[in-house]
């Protein structure tokens, strides 16, 4: 799980709290259609136990990682997790570093006795 202090989770809802506030008695103010809060359990086991907790269907990607979602009708709470979070981060940062390659005209190459 995640680790937050007492304090912590206490300001998080306060600070919802005085959102929905301000939207209600700020009808001047736009107001999203639709919005997603995020929950990083970092592993599918984890992501597992909170949907059994809360009666929640666990979702897969093509990666095998997990998702699962809280809805509070537009706004949805999702928790995830990976099956492997140092490498889901390795292959992420790859992936940007060969983008931000690409865009400069410039390719990675792997280093003697390396990988890229």
């Amino acid at each position: 799980m995640t680790h937050e202090t007492t304090d912590q989770r206490r300001e998080f809802i306060a600070g919802l709290r005085a959102l929905a506030d301000f939207l209600e008695t700020t009808p001047s103010v736009p107001c999203s259609s639709s919005q997603q809060l995020l929950l990083p359990l970092r592993t599918n086991a984890a992501v597992v136990q909170f949907a059994a907790d809360h009666g929640l269907a666990v979702e897969y990607d093509e990666h095998g990682n997990t998702s699962a979602d809280l809805r509070f009708g537009p706004i949805t709470y999702q928790a995830y997790g990976y099956v492997d979070f140092d490498e889901h981060c390795a292959r992420r940062q790859e992936e940007q570093a060969r983008t931000w390659g690409a865009d400069h005209g410039l390719a990675l190459l792997p280093t003697e006795g390396g990988a890229a």
